[in-house]
């Protein structure tokens, strides 16, 4: 038991060295990274230069999950995950040494926010494919009162669609971009960030549409309305796929903390060991460790992976 408030008093003490030393550093780190943006706030604002692909994705991908694309907001990502390594690796370091299973661990902590990010993203992508036949219905209509114009369209539906928030978010943030765009590459840029908001084919045709009747001011209400039509007919299958992998989700949820308490019955009835001394081995050896931290880690991941697939994607 001693062992045990030994680590969680030596990874305290790593903590606050580590907080006090972003609490003193931190804000000249961030002064330094917004200089910049202060030499033009009463200015014109810079031309931003092009992204390359790590960070356009990184942007990309805090856009649809966070709402926000600035360049701190980029920063902060990237600092938090070199944090994020750094004090996990210093901790595990200071109580077990350094091991290749440590590092390795480190290297997936920093990983972290990326990681999150993806699932809140395939999350949202999911939650948001079930607005599809509001989305579709309300679009066509409002295209259709429009007198067939796409933009106008765009904007009486996010004034308009209930229950729909990721949709309408989806379809405010294409707003401001339609009416911004000087060419065909930027107008196809705003389409793939609303197409990526909800990753599906019937949000691929719809952006499609989108594109060609902004674009070329073709009329799209056919085609508006054939996906709508589709979408109607896969519903019910989709209902009932979505009940059977629920049924499978919650019996996994279950299953894998009981695997774990019973292990621990297992090891106290047919192994002599007692509660002292299964936690002993457990949390005072660097094994016992190991194995601790690579049961949380795999149970973490069978949780996200079992709660996308409990819930299939509303596509065709």
């Amino acid at each position: 038991m001693s062992g045990i408030i030994d680590i969680v008093i030596r990874v305290f003490l790593y903590l606050m060295v580590l907080t006090g030393i972003w609490l003193f550093s931190g804000k000249y780190i961030l002064r330094f990274f917004k200089k910049e943006n202060k030499k033009y706030r009463f200015g014109v604002k810079p031309v931003r230069q092009a992204d390359n692909k790590f960070k356009a994705h990184i942007r990309l991908l805090l856009l649809l999950t966070m709402g926000r694309k600035d360049d701190n907001s980029i920063f902060y990502f990237i600092f938090l995950s070199i944090f994020l390594f750094f004090i996990t690796f210093s901790v595990f370091t200071g109580l077990f040494g350094i091991s290749i299973y440590f590092i390795l661990m480190s290297i997936l902590a920093g990983f972290f926010p990326y990681i999150f990010l993806r699932f809140r993203l395939k999350s949202l992508q999911l939650q948001g494919s079930y607005e599809a036949v509001k989305l579709l219905s309300e679009l066509t209509n409002m295209y259709k009162i429009s007198s067939f114009n796409m933009i106008s369209a765009i904007d009486k539906t996010i004034g308009t669609i209930k229950d729909s928030p990721l949709s309408k978010k989806a379809l405010f943030h294409l707003s401001l971009k339609v009416k911004e765009y000087s060419g065909k590459e930027e107008l196809q840029s705003a389409i793939d960030d609303f197409v990526a908001a909800f990753d599906t084919e019937w949000a691929t045709l719809l952006g499609m549409n989108i594109y060609e009747s902004i674009l070329n001011g073709t009329n799209v209400s056919v085609s508006l309305d054939d996906i709508l039509s589709n979408l109607k007919q896969v519903k019910s299958s989709i209902e009932k796929d979505k009940r059977a992998n629920y049924e499978a989700f919650t019996m996994v949820k279950f299953v894998i903390p009981a695997v774990y308490i019973i292990s621990i019955i297992l090891a106290l009835k047919f192994f002599g060991f007692t509660i002292s001394r299964f936690f002993y081995y457990q949390f005072n050896t660097g094994l016992g460790i190991k194995l601790f931290i690579t049961i949380i880690v795999l149970s973490i991941i069978s949780f996200c992976v079992m709660y996308l697939l409990s819930k299939p994607k509303f596509d065709y």
